[in-house]
């Protein structure tokens, strides 16, 4: 189903949108893109929008896709925020996900609304820019 990965400079964050469902080929095409985004802007925040998906995925993926990650070179620094469907729909495969990402070494948070995801974000946005020392 439809789905984008785009970089929103303004709040210096990737931003997944999804609608429909979400299979294990979408997760690691959109894993592929965030990852790419994260380095060429030199992002460290992943905002994740399911409040309009169906996760399909099976356990075993899930538990993988951690490690797809670090295969594909994703900081360790990089912090992830999901915004749970509105329907509720298998609540326990992202609580699952958050385990093996964190057992990972990955810092991911589950949110209900889009909202609360920006805000965690704001608490580290924008971050203190570094002072060029001069000789």
């Amino acid at each position: 189903m439809p789905w984008t990965v785009e970089y929103v400079a303004e709040k210096e964050l990737v931003l997944v949108t999804q609608s429909g469902e979400v299979f294990n080929q979408d997760a690691r095409a959109q894993a592929e893109q965030i990852i790419g985004l994260l380095h060429q802007k030199r992002c460290d925040f992943v905002l994740v929008d399911f409040s309009e998906a169906r996760l399909e995925l099976s356990l075993a993926n899930l538990y993988w896709l951690p490690d797809y990650y670090s295969e594909l070179g994703a900081p360790q620094q990089v912090r992830l925020a999901v915004v749970l469907p509105r329907t509720g729909y298998n609540l326990e495969a992202y609580q699952f996900y958050q385990v093996a990402c964190k057992n990972a070494g990955y810092s991911v948070r589950l949110f209900d609304t889009r909202e609360a995801a920006e805000a965690w974000h704001q608490q580290y946005y924008p971050r203190p820019q570094l002072q060029q020392h001069g000789p």
